[in-house]
């Protein structure tokens, strides 16, 4: 059954796969039964099929793993909060009941990066061009910023900055987010092409007008750090706390001098800090008690398509529910009498009711979760 584009629709179907709706039922009235329905058919499987987002705030129990009380599995956690403060992905995982802390999983060190395409993969046209896509290019007199195949370290290009003899700029630069106050490490890779030529970098908020210094610490004005000459790929480093009063930053990567000569760089990053390295911070668990002060997001259920058989016995219960008469209603129990005396017993086995419908119950009973048998040893 496709969805009916203009109609009233749930997860599952839509009023137009139902021909029997009392005349003059309202949209409001159908989509009542709709909802009914998928909620029984979400109960009798245990799972919400084709996946259901879930946005649910829980007490810390001050430990490195919390329950999330979902009527149906996890299929993905987007988003965690400790206290309105988002954790980086890098810091947990999850699994079908869950969330955790997982040193094991990734870059368990440093997670994920500010920085876009730092990796200089993504220029505007085709080589030769000065156009990188994220960054934004400063160049003066016959200096030029060029996409460089050779000397690439990471992925597929890095970029080169050719400078002139007088000697003239040639930078790049991004605008990027971080949050207050957290531990951030910056990270490159650079060369130069000759000796005594040098590169710099500005780690620089123009808001406050401060800058990043050489030893990780904040200093007023555009502070320009420059980097010692390297005749091989070297990895530059810097670990930090970001600045308590913004979170807007500008990163500029550019010549020191430096004429007719060449600078490279490639691999750049502005790192969060991963779950190893404020390892020695968490005396307790990564989730501390508290009221409602932990919140999570992210999608429940069944990740694959809805099965036409769901479908089809949704639109069956849709059809009884206008029409009991339709099908017949196999309650769990039936009373008889015989003579003066009366009893109640099953009417079927109670593993095969499901909805009481028999002609849905057929279709469900494909997808219902059973446990497992564990036979004695």
């Amino acid at each position: 059954m496709e969805y009916i584009s203009g109609d009233v629709c749930g997860y599952y179907l839509c009023a137009g796969h139902v021909d029997n709706w009392p005349s003059g039922i309202s949209e409001e009235e159908q989509k009542e039964i709709i909802d009914k329905v998928e909620q029984i058919i979400d109960k009798v499987t245990e799972t919400k099929w084709g996946g259901e987002a879930f946005d649910i705030k829980l007490n810390g129990n001050n430990k490195n793993r919390l329950f999330i009380p979902l009527e149906t599995d996890i299929l993905t956690v987007t988003n965690v909060y400790i206290s309105c403060v988002e954790l980086d992905s890098s810091w947990y995982t999850w699994d079908v009941n869950s969330i955790y802390l997982d040193p094991c999983i990734g870059d368990s060190m440093w997670g994920a990066n500010a920085i876009h395409d730092g990796d200089f993969f993504n220029w505007k046209v085709a080589a030769p061009t000065t156009d990188l896509y994220y960054w934004v290019e400063t160049i003066a007199g016959a200096s030029t910023i060029n996409r460089d195949t050779v000397q690439v370290q990471v992925g597929n290009y890095c970029v080169r900055m050719d400078i002139d003899a007088v000697p003239s700029q040639a930078g790049i630069e991004q605008d990027f987010s971080l949050r207050r106050n957290r531990s951030y490490r910056l990270a490159f890779k650079y060369l130069n092409s000759a000796a005594a030529k040098h590169a710099e970098f500005m780690l620089w908020n123009s808001v406050l007008n401060v800058s990043l210094k050489a030893d990780g610490t904040w200093t007023a004005g555009q502070v320009y750090v420059k980097l010692p000459n390297v005749l091989a790929w070297t990895d530059y480093s810097l670990d930090f706390t970001s600045h308590p009063d913004f979170v807007n930053y500008k990163l500029y990567l550019g010549n020191w001098g430096a004429a007719s000569s060449s600078i490279y760089f490639d691999n750049v990053g502005v790192l969060t800090a991963g779950i190893a390295a404020i390892a020695a911070d968490i005396t307790e668990g990564l989730f501390p008690r508290g009221y409602n002060n932990i919140w999570v997001i992210g999608t429940m259920g069944e990740s694959v398509a809805v099965p036409e058989a769901i479908k089809q016995a949704a639109v069956i219960l849709a059809k009884w529910e206008n029409d009991p008469t339709l099908y017949t209603y196999m309650g769990l129990k039936k009373s008889e009498k015989i003579g003066d005396y009366a009893y109640t017993n099953l009417a079927v086995s109670e593993k095969d009711i499901l909805t009481g419908i028999m002609e849905a119950d057929t279709f469900l009973r494909l997808y219902v979760k059973r446990k497992p048998i564990v036979l004695a040893p």
